[in-house]
């Protein structure tokens, strides 16, 4: 058949055959919900619906764009979301391009809520576009590689008792080591550097105690789980270049499966490959950092052996999707993203992960509410430490409304 004769055959074809919807019956955004469910003293966690005049609703999550002690968080994010919700409104759901081309430098230029806040709607979209071609997302992305991803559960948002000292109680790790271990998981994650006084105002003696407090943590909960279950450690930057590298030194008996910023890597790059090149643990981070820019000069260097794009914090699932390629292109570099969030970011999360060949490992917040899983029909599946990818439409879930008003502020 010539190439004419074909178009000609095609064109008879009526729209929806294709998955392209008619004129008369085209799908348009014509709302937004926004949803903030109580957690605990770190946070909430703020989910965002999509409405469309068909019925359909799309998921996202703008969780964690700003400190919990922020005392007009809630009211910028939700204002963010509102201006950015104009984008769309209208407009088709498929148009997720256009999206990203009238928000992402705007987002940019306002900070980390707005870029939280235009993710958050970026992830609506993409759910929308595969609910109503009744495909779930990774297949808009080019297909699935795996049908479950590795997990480690981070438990270090649910362990809170402290001592008289205002430190967490070493016991405490342990004993939410122990029941992540329960709960099936092959892996954790713990930063008991969080406890460390700003180096600016330390002296040595309580630098060191702080060092010593946080290494003798991670050894006991390294011989709480025995030596086959994968350990990470964040720093959440409390160190700098010659206190990491010593203290990842030490380090090398606890086996870690990464050693995670000990110094903010988007504002020294330079330091940060000079901890992983005189370290012999993997390095990681990027938690915080927005497009592929911000990770431009991190992976050209090889600065760290994994990145860690948060789908809600660094422009969505395509922009994570991009920066995976990049890093992919830059050498393999594995991906493993930062995602100690709610339901609906795992759910973003899966699919990306799904279908990038250089992905590592997946994060999740293990232990803050009992009835996380329950926020979403279907709720999350977890066998043997691994998360399996649904089949479902979208990004696979709907929010459960009841717990939704339960638990809503």
């Amino acid at each position: 058949m010539f190439r004419r004769d074909f178009l000609k055959g095609t064109a008879l074809l009526p729209a929806l055959s294709l998955g392209i919807p008619d004129a008369d019956n085209r799908l348009t955004i014509t709302d937004i919900r926004i949803h903030e469910v109580k957690v605990n003293q770190r946070g909430n966690w703020h989910f965002v619906e999509l409405v469309t005049n068909k019925g359909l609703t799309g998921l996202g999550e703008a969780s964690h764009g700003f400190s919990a002690a922020a005392k007009d968080g809630v009211s910028q994010l939700r204002a963010e979301l509102k201006d950015l919700f104009q984008l769309v409104k209208g407009e088709s759901p498929f148009a997720v391009e256009q999206y990203r081309q009238r928000g992402f430098q705007k987002a940019f230029e306002r900070g980390k809520i707005a870029v939280t806040a235009f993710s958050a709607i970026e992830h609506a979209l993409w759910d929308l576009k595969g609910k109503a071609l009744g495909v779930p997302v990774y297949e808009l992305l080019g297909g699935k590689l795996r049908d479950e991803l590795k997990v480690y559960a981070n438990i270090n948002r649910a362990t809170n008792q402290r001592d008289a000292n205002g430190r967490r109680l070493v016991s405490a790790f342990q004993a939410n080591a122990e029941n992540a271990l329960k709960s099936g998981f092959k892996a954790l994650k713990l930063a008991p550097f969080d406890d460390m006084k700003p180096l600016k105002t330390s002296d040595e003696k309580q630098i060191a105690s702080d060092i010593d407090y946080a290494v003798g943590c991670i050894e006991a909960v390294r011989k709480t789980i025995g030596p086959d279950i994968d350990l990470l450690i964040d720093v959440h930057s409390h160190l700098n270049e010659e206190l990491a590298i010593s203290t990842a030194k030490r380090l090398e008996r606890a086996r870690l499966y990464w050693f995670e910023e000990p110094v903010d890597p988007q504002k020294f790059p330079t330091e940060t490959r000079a901890i992983t090149d005189a370290t012999a643990q993997p390095s990681a981070g990027g938690e915080s950092i927005f497009g592929r820019q911000g990770f431009a000069e991190l992976i050209a260097t090889r600065a760290l052996d994994v990145i860690m794009p948060d789908v809600k914090h660094c422009g969505g699932i395509q922009e994570l999707r991009f920066i995976a390629a990049l890093a992919e292109t830059a050498g393999n570099i594995a991906i493993a993203p930062h995602n100690p969030s709610g339901p609906v970011s795992t759910a973003a999360s899966v699919q990306v992960c799904a279908s990038i060949p250089n992905f590592s490992i997946l994060e999740y917040a293990y232990g803050e509410v009992p009835w996380r899983a329950e926020l979403l029909s279907p709720i999350e599946r977890f066998e043997n430490g691994h998360i399996r990818v649904p089949d479902a439409p979208g990004l696979g879930h709907v929010l459960n409304a009841d717990l939704i008003r339960k638990y809503g502020v």
